[in-house]
């Protein structure tokens, strides 16, 4: 039986995933239909239901994954180090696919709306004086925020060709001549 634990189960989730990152690489969001993606992946629609809701709830469930992945790197409290940007390039870099998909969504996803409010928390918490209210500080994050996501995506545009700590090192570089 295909049960949610079982290895076909996952193979099969993992591929219908794998072939929604790819189709959004070279066509618009709205232009994919689950045909597409079972025809692509060759499955039937009933494997696909069996898994998602729709195309909505497979980008939920995407992006939840990684939301949480991306929040846990700046969970341990270490935002502004070296080890922490590290920790997030690798990250990237590990899983490009997603990553190239949805850096070219115009919108805000769930995993960058999770890492700001993220941000945002651990800097508080720590009470740091890098803004004068709470509203500058989401002006502050969110312009922080752009810049990070627009390093990651040209980053990725690249194929990684810098490492991790390269990457973590100009970013911090940059942030410095900022604050």
């Amino acid at each position: 039986m295909n049960t949610k634990n079982n290895k076909r189960y996952k193979t099969s989730s993992e591929k219908i995933e794998t072939i929604f990152l790819t189709l959004i690489l070279n066509h618009k969001y709205e232009d994919i239909t689950i045909s597409q993606i079972c025809e692509n992946a060759g499955i039937n629609r009933s494997t696909f239901y069996a898994h998602y809701d729709d195309i909505n709830d497979l980008i939920v469930k995407i992006e939840a994954r990684f939301a949480t992945g991306t929040a846990m790197i700046f969970d341990y409290g270490l935002r502004q180090t070296h080890e922490a940007f590290v920790e997030m390039f690798s990250f990237v870099k590990k899983n490009k696919l997603f990553y190239k998909a949805f850096l070219s969504i115009p919108y805000a996803t769930l995993a960058e709306i999770n890492t700001k409010s993220k941000i945002l928390t651990n800097i508080k918490d720590k009470r740091l004086k890098v803004a004068a209210d709470d509203v500058e500080l989401q002006y502050r994050a969110s312009f922080f925020g752009a810049g990070i996501k627009e390093i990651c995506r040209l980053w990725l545009e690249r194929d990684c060709k810098e490492s991790p700590e390269q990457m973590a090192k100009l970013l911090l570089k940059e942030y410095s001549n900022r604050t």
